[in-house]
């Protein structure tokens, strides 16, 4: 077995493990109500960080590709797939931080809201 079905093999293992994550941890996204996979909440900081690893082995996985290939396109033409892959997932990865922005803004929002309330009520005379 090369160096690069190795390669191959890991990200292909790793992106399995962080899609188990994905079902067990990120639910929602896939439209679903609750947890497929039972995962205890201890290891969701495990799963946010593979997708860095998983990053980082396909741009090494990639670079070793280029290397070996050294003209761009047939570089493209036979690894496009793992080189779509590699833009898809930090694109994921900022809906999922847009995702967590927006519940954030959406709480600030009820929060202001409540405030200007409770200012409107003191502002209204009492007899």
């Amino acid at each position: 077995m090369t160096f690069y079905k190795i390669l191959d093999l890991a990200i292909l293992v790793l992106v399995t493990i962080f899609f188990v994550g994905m079902l067990a941890f990120e639910y929602t996204i896939f439209g679903l109500e609750q947890q497929i996979i039972s995962i205890p909440m201890e290891w969701k900081p495990f799963f946010d960080i593979l997708i860095w690893s998983i990053v980082i082995l396909l741009i090494i996985d990639l670079s070793l590709k280029y290397r070996k290939t050294n003209d761009p396109r047939k570089f493209v033409k036979k690894y496009w797939i793992d080189i779509v892959m590699l833009i898809l997932i930090p694109v994921f990865s900022a809906f999922k931080l847009f995702k967590l922005g927006l519940s954030i803004v959406k709480k600030l929002k009820t929060v202001k809201m409540g405030v200007k309330i409770i200012h409107k009520t003191k502002k209204v005379p009492q007899k």
